[in-house]
């Protein structure tokens, strides 16, 4: 893959490095996007296009990344994304992929014991979708999982992950928990933090609201 180098001023250098943001991706979107604006016509494949502009930026930090190390290699297919999925080290995939008791290292080379998996456009649509099945308003690195379980017969890391006991429909049941409870968890956080009034305060808040969904408010 040709490599066009960008220059950014010293701050703005800084400030992207340690937010960690995916420049590779990042740019190949702006410069896909950019193409279709100056010329009308279809922004080349090799171009981060795989997703509308809206999805992408939906997409979190830590699936960007993952996005952005699969992207690093040719061919780009769903086995690369698999692979940056682990090589990332720490999301809530993994964590998924622990809880159905599967080892993520074996899934990959489970997965290139079957070839080079599929295009990778298809698994960050089908990533979306299942981000939206599960009515969430974000595409994480879970989602992308569900992207590549929900993958074709023909592709090597759906049938690894079909081999390996974390098929589509259990990844969806743990992937659905999973956040669940990373908002939970992070709720419980927030509230340690209050003073004992506005604690009292959310309590008596959500005994309202209960009895109003019962219809005994009064």
């Amino acid at each position: 893959m040709p490599k066009i180098n960008v220059y950014l001023p010293d701050d703005l250098a800084a400030a992207v490095k340690e937010a960690g943001v995916p420049v590779s991706s990042v740019c190949q979107q702006a410069l896909a996007e950019a193409v279709l604006a100056a010329t009308g016509g279809t922004a080349p494949s090799g171009g981060l296009d795989m997703t509308e502009t809206a999805s992408w930026n939906r997409f979190t930090a830590r699936a960007r990344n993952a996005v952005d190390r699969a992207l690093r290699n040719e061919p780009t297919t769903t086995v690369e994304l698999l692979s940056a999925l682990v090589e990332e080290g720490e999301n809530l995939a993994l964590t998924v992929l622990a809880a159905l008791d599967v080892e993520p290292p074996d899934v990959v080379a489970e997965a290139r014991g079957h070839g080079n998996g599929t295009d990778l456009r298809g698994a960050l649509d089908r990533a979306v979708s299942e981000a939206v099945r599960l009515q969430h308003n974000f595409v994480g690195c879970e989602h992308l999982l569900l992207g590549l379980a929900a993958g074709p017969d023909d592709d090597g890391v759906a049938v690894a992950l079909r081999a390996t006991g974390a098929d589509l429909a259990r990844l969806r049941t743990a992937v659905s928990a999973a956040v669940a409870g990373v908002v939970f968890s992070r709720t419980q956080q927030a509230t340690a933090g209050l003073s004992a009034p506005v604690r009292a305060i959310l309590e008596d808040i959500r005994s309202r609201l209960t009895r109003l969904e019962r219809g005994t408010a009064t």
